[in-house]
């Protein structure tokens, strides 16, 4: 499934909560079915965390095994490591200034914390490994040595993971935009703006 359509079926998801959340707050009866400025501004903040993105992300660390010297040459192993990268806002910590005007039409500007992420390990596993050698003859890489390799595959691949967040700041926002201004929408809002911490 394409990021994009990951994306539109969370937009969908999430507004959709929205229109049923106006639905249950109209049901007791009244002139108009749409909740009031403030209950609606409460119920955004209510929704908590808002996952905009995920990526997954798979990278292949290379490590040497052994030390080298005359009479031994290194081992070296390549581990594949795959890690999911989950985007949110926490709209419990946004700033929201909304209002009605004259006409009757509501507007919405909306001040977003910087995003959070979630960094998880899906898998990590060896993709092939070179055995050393001692005086011409091969050198069976010790456990050991194999479980200190995935340790250091894993935080490896973890900073690498993470260096890919500033390539993805644009990608991120247009996302909370586009899921954040359908509920908003759903909501009644009309004029909506976002603002996102620097």
């Amino acid at each position: 499934m394409s990021r994009l359509l990951r994306l539109l079926i969370l937009a969908l998801a999430l507004a959709v909560f929205g229109f049923l959340t106006i639905r249950q707050c109209g049901s007791g009866g009244g002139v108009s079915n749409r909740p009031e400025v403030a209950t609606s501004v409460d119920y955004i903040r209510e929704i908590g965390d808002l996952h905009v993105l995920r990526a997954s992300i798979k990278e292949i660390v290379t490590t040497r095994v052994g030390q080298p010297s005359w009479f031994t040459t290194q081992g070296k192993l390549a581990i594949i490591c795959h890690f999911d990268i989950k985007y949110k806002y926490d709209l419990r910590k946004s700033r929201i200034a909304a209002g009605t005007r004259a006409d009757g039409s509501r507007y919405c500007m909306i001040h977003l914390p910087r995003h959070e992420y979630e960094v998880s390990t899906k898998e990590i596993k060896f993709y092939d490994e070179q055995d050393g050698t001692w005086l011409g003859f091969a050198l069976r890489t010790p456990p050991d040595e194999r479980t200190k390799a995935l340790d250091a595959a894993r935080v490896q691949a973890e900073a690498q993971a993470k260096t890919f967040l500033t390539e993805m700041e644009g990608e991120i926002q247009s996302s909370a935009k586009a899921t954040l201004g359908q509920i908003a929408r759903a909501f009644g809002f009309t004029d909506i703006t976002f603002e996102f911490e620097k």
